[in-house]
C-alpha cells in the first residue's frame, strides 16, 4: 500500500524540475500521473485537440515522456495510477465525433501505461446534468456502456485496470457511480463481458461528500471492486481538493471502512489545489506535502494494523 499523490503538473506545467524529488522527500512513494493535461477539456469542447501526443505511436509517446519518466525513477517513484483526458462527452462539444475520437485515445493510453507499469487508469464516465433537457438517463447509460466496452480488447491484453469514478453534476446532483449499487452492478457487468477483472472503482472522497454520501454506506457495497482512490476534503459545497481534516469529511469513517473491506490498493491524494504554486509559495510546498504524506502514513497504519 503505497502513498501516492497527483503530480498536479508540477513538472510539466510549472517546470519545477525537482518536482519528483520534492514529492519523494515529502514521503510519497508513487504518482497519480496527470497525463490528462495533454488534452484539455476546453480543447475537447472546441474540437481543437488534433495533433496531441496520444495520436502518435507508443514509441513516440514514450520518447515524449522520457525525461519525466527518468525524473520519477531517479526519485524512486512508481506510477500507481493515471488520469485520462476528460470529459468523454459534453453537450458543449462542437464536434459530434469527439467521443469516438477519445475512445481511440484511451485505447492508446492503456497500451502506453502498460509499458511503464501503471496499473490503474481513471476514466470518467458521463452524468446526466440537471440543465440537460435534451437527453435521458438511458442516453447516458448507453454512452457509458459504449465507452467502457470499447476498451475491453485493449484491457484483455494488458495489466491495466480502468477505474470508473463516482462523479457529481452541476447542481450539485449525484452523477455517474454515485449510487454504490449502480456502480457495483456496472463494474460486474463489464468484468463479465471482459472475462477478467479489468474494471474497478476509484473512490473520490470529495465527490461523495458533495452529494452528502456516507462512506459507511458506500464502501461496504463496493467492497473489493475498489481499486484506487482520490483522497481530498471539502466543505460539502465546493469541489475544493483540500488536504484531509481541512474540510467536513469524517476521516475516521474513511480509514475504518477501508480496513473493514480489506482494501489493498494505494492511498492516492488528489490535493492539487493546495499544492499548486499559483496558490502556495514554493518555500511552503514541500512542508505542506510532508503534512499530507504524514496523514497518508497514519491512514495506512490504521488500515493495516
Amino acid at each position: 500500500m503505497k502513498l501516492c499523490v497527483q503530480d498536479g503538473g508540477l513538472y510539466s506545467i510549472h517546470k519545477i524540475m525537482d518536482a519528483y524529488d520534492i514529492i519523494a522527500r515529502a514521503g510519497f512513494e508513487a504518482i497519480d500521473w496527470n497525463i490528462d493535461i495533454e488534452i484539455r477539456g476546453s480543447a475537447l469542447e472546441a474540437g481543437t485537440y488534433a495533433g496531441n501526443i496520444f495520436e502518435k505511436s507508443i514509441e513516440e509517446i514514450t520518447e515524449y515522456y522520457k525525461d519525466e519518466l527518468a525524473a520519477m525513477r531517479k526519485a524512486g517513484l512508481t506510477i500507481s495510477q493515471a488520469h485520462a483526458p476528460f470529459p468523454f462527452y459534453n453537450t458543449k462539444f462542437q464536434n459530434p465525433e469527439t467521443p469516438d475520437y477519445l475512445i481511440g485515445i484511451y485505447k492508446k493510453i492503456i497500451l502506453f501505461l502498460d509499458t511503464v507499469g501503471c496499473k490503474n487508469l481513471i476514466i470518467h464516465g458521463v452524468s446526466l446534468a440537471r440543465a440537460d433537457d435534451e437527453h435521458t438517463l438511458d442516453d447516458y447509460r448507453a454512452l457509458n456502456k459504449k465507452l467502457y466496452t470499447s476498451l475491453i480488447p485493449e484491457l484483455q491484453k494488458t495489466n491495466v485496470t480502468v477505474c470508473l469514478e463516482n462523479l457529481f453534476s452541476k447542481g450539485i446532483t449525484a452523477g455517474h457511480c454515485c449510487d454504490p449499487h449502480d456502480a457495483a452492478r456496472e463494474i460486474d457487468e463489464l468484468n463479465a463481458l471482459a472475462g477478467k477483472e479489468c474494471f474497478g472503482l476509484c473512490l473520490d472522497t470529495g465527490h461523495l461528500n458533495l452529494i452528502g454520501g456516507d462512506l459507511r454506506h458506500y464502501l461496504p457495497i463496493i467492497g473489493k471492486r475498489l481499486k484506487s482512490l482520490h483522497i481530498h476534503d471539502n466543505d460539502g459545497i465546493t469541489d475544493m481538493h483540500k488536504a484531509p481534516y481541512t474540510g467536513t469529511i469524517n476521516w475516521k469513517h474513511f480509514y475504518t471502512m477501508l480496513k473493514e473491506i480489506g482494501y489493498e490498493g494505494d492511498l492516492s491524494f488528489e490535493t492539487f489545489r493546495q499544492t499548486d504554486p499559483n496558490v502556495i509559495d514554493l518555500e511552503l510546498l514541500e512542508p505542506w506535502m510532508v503534512m499530507i504524506a504524514q496523514i497518508g502514513a497514519f491512514f495506512r497504519k490504521k488500515i493495516l494494523e
